[in-house]
């Protein structure tokens, strides 16, 4: 008999009812932590284009270690565009991996992995800018808002 393993998806529902009623938005950005991250995130945003995320992009705070069917929320919302701060992409139900600030797209989907929003705010903050300027570097090369 040959080997093999079962993955199991987790669901979606909860997720999706947290981001409210549907819209036509192409960008679905997960991220994590205490609420003062979001002003961080928030400059980010607004730095490639998002001045007003809420209505720009779908913007989904996840707990890290909660699972997440990941592409079927993508299908769901209809997204081509994922931004992940700080995830395990295998809690999240993708079966592959990248390196963090290099994007794959999988099933019509561009998938953008970071570190997690406390760990390049307090790196920058200390001096040391290599992950705010990868992160920089990868969104304004595929996840900046355009006006078309």
């Amino acid at each position: 008999m040959l080997p093999f393993t079962l993955v199991s998806q987790p669901d979606h529902a909860e997720a999706l009812a947290k981001l409210g009623p549907g819209r036509d938005l192409s960008l679905l950005v997960l991220y994590f932590g205490e609420l003062s991250l979001r002003a961080f995130l928030q400059r980010i945003l607004a730095a490639a284009g998002y001045e007003n995320p809420g209505t720009e992009l779908h913007l989904l705070e996840w707990p890290a270690d909660r699972p997440l069917d990941l592409a079927g929320l993508c299908r769901n919302l209809g997204v081509s565009k994922v931004l992940l701060f700080g995830y395990d992409p295998a809690r999240l139900g993708l079966h592959f991996e990248v390196a963090n600030y290099y994007s794959v797209t999988v099933g019509g989907v561009t998938y953008l992995q970071a570190d997690s929003l406390e760990f390049i705010e307090q790196t920058k903050a200390a001096g040391d800018n290599r992950a705010a300027a990868a992160l920089w570097t990868a969104v304004k090369d595929g996840f900046a808002r355009t006006n078309d």
